[in-house]
């Protein structure tokens, strides 16, 4: 991708009308550079929770919730790095600078690439109510050139700025979950996966988990479990 077509897309993000759609295009614009996952964080301060900090994400969910029970926020090269840096880095760089952790930062790194999340980039971003905020992006292979950072760092800044203006426009007063979303939450409370829940639906495992993710940013929930638990206590969804 080239600064002009980055530019472009950029110009899309920038007027996007919904979180979906901005997700969307956000997701399809990082996919040209070979990221398959991201996450948009606030990282804590003293007395914050990191799962109470994300903004959005496109993140392996198994992956999510070990790191999340793990609490490795505290150790994570990338999230650490994220602190200090003005500029976006590659993990790379991150985990050959974070000689300090030793092995806990290593074994972070591993396991997240067993998770899928082989090698990616972070790009620092404002966010609110946070002692620092960065968007995360993994994939197999990606694009880490430096051209490639540059295209990265324009779509990501444009992705966090209108994500947390739209998020401020449209934050609902309640629960407002979809036909479609109450009904995959209800297969999850089952215990089904999403390709399970694909299967019995008859729709696309992609399509379970973007209704799971839109019924998890509704109800301001990091994981699966979390969006059921507030659905059910809302009454969104049958016990």
């Amino acid at each position: 991708m080239n600064t002009t077509h980055a530019l472009q897309d950029a110009l899309q993000l920038a007027n996007a009308a919904t979180v979906e759609a901005l997700v969307d295009l956000y997701r399809a614009a990082i996919r040209q550079f070979g990221f398959s996952h991201f996450i948009v964080t606030g990282l804590p301060g003293q007395g914050q929770r990191f799962e109470n900090l994300v903004l959005e994400r496109f993140w392996p969910e198994d992956w999510m919730s070990h790191y999340v029970s793990r609490d490795y926020i505290r150790r994570d090269p990338v999230a650490i790095a994220s602190l200090v840096h003005r500029a976006p880095f590659t993990w790379k760089e991150a985990s050959k600078r974070a000689s300090d952790l030793g092995s806990a930062g290593d074994r972070i790194m591993r396991e997240a690439a067993d998770a899928g999340l082989k090698d990616g980039v972070c790009v620092p971003v404002p966010v609110r109510n946070a002692l620092a905020g960065c968007i995360s992006l993994a994939g197999e292979a990606p694009i880490t050139l430096k051209d490639a950072l540059a295209s990265v760092n324009v779509l990501s800044l444009t992705f966090a700025s209108r994500l947390q203006l739209l998020a401020d426009h449209s934050r609902p007063k309640g629960l407002t979950l979809s036909d479609r979303e109450r009904e995959v939450l209800t297969w999850v409370a089952e215990g089904k996966t999403a390709w399970e829940i694909s299967q019995i639906l008859g729709i696309s495992d992609s399509t379970v988990n973007k209704h799971i993710a839109g019924a998890m940013r509704k109800t301001g929930s990091v994981t699966r479990t979390q969006a059921v638990a507030k659905a059910l206590t809302a009454m969104e969804i049958a016990g």
